[in-house]
C-alpha cells in the first residue's frame, strides 16, 4: 500500500504526545492516590459499627432460626420425577445385583 501525496504526519510528534499525556496521567494519579486512602480509611471506620450492628442482628436470627427448626419435620421436596427415576435405578440396580 502507498502512501498518499501531501503532508507525512509526524510519528515523533505522536509519539512525545504520547508520552507527555502518559507523565500527565501517572501524575495526577499518583497525586489523588493520598485522598483515595484517605477516604477509604474515613469509610472503613464509619462502617466499623454498621457491620457490629449486622452482626449482631444475624447471630439472633440464627438462634431464632434453630429455635423455630427443632419441631419442625422435614418434608420431601424431591420432584415426582425425579422420584420415578430414582426408584427405577433402585430396581435396576437390584436386579443387575442378582445376575
Amino acid at each position: 500500500m502507498h502512501q498518499l501525496p501531501g503532508r507525512r504526519p509526524n510519528r515523533w510528534l505522536r509519539t512525545v504526545f504520547a508520552v507527555a499525556l502518559t507523565a500527565v496521567a501517572t501524575v495526577w494519579m499518583v497525586a489523588l492516590l493520598p485522598f483515595l486512602l484517605l477516604a477509604s480509611l474515613v469509610i472503613a471506620i464509619l462502617m466499623v459499627p454498621v457491620m457490629q450492628r449486622l452482626r449482631k442482628e444475624l447471630e439472633s436470627t440464627d438462634s431464632d432460626l434453630e429455635a423455630r427448626t427443632i419441631n419442625v419435620s422435614k418434608v420431601d421436596v424431591t420432584p415426582w420425577h425425579r422420584q420415578v427415576r430414582n426408584v427405577w435405578q433402585k430396581q435396576s440396580e437390584r436386579f443387575n445385583k442378582k445376575y
